[in-house]
């Protein structure tokens, strides 16, 4: 599984929390309602959503990750429930895309390398 610590090799850590754990899912979403039922546990988030209650839907559905696209930058009360929660926050100008493109390459990568 590929792990948290190596998205900071591809996008910005907004707040600075750096945790060298296994995510298994990424879910794409910025509707909040239904985020907070289609989230699988130890997932990574990639949103647009920039305020407290993504940390909120983080915390219950065990995100690993918060990936914000777009140049979406978090808003304060947003970093500072991160740091509280211990949920790294990265930041991209990517599209959602673009970004879940470019974790479906690099996990293909370290796979190969794995197996080398």
């Amino acid at each position: 599984m590929p792990s948290i610590l190596n998205l900071g090799r591809y996008f910005e850590l907004a707040n600075g929390i750096v945790k060298d754990e296994q995510y298994e899912n990424v879910y794409i979403g910025d509707v909040l309602s239904f985020a907070i039922s289609h989230i699988k546990d130890n997932s990574i988030w990639i949103t647009i959503q920039n305020n407290v209650n993504v940390v909120a839907i983080a915390t219950l559905r065990e995100v690993k990750a918060i990936i914000l696209t777009e140049g979406v930058k978090p808003d304060s009360d947003m970093l500072q429930k991160s740091i509280e929660q211990q949920i790294p926050i990265f930041t991209t100008e990517l599209s959602h895309f673009e970004t879940a493109r470019l974790l479906i390459l690099k996990k293909k990568e370290d796979k190969n390398e794995a197996l080398l």
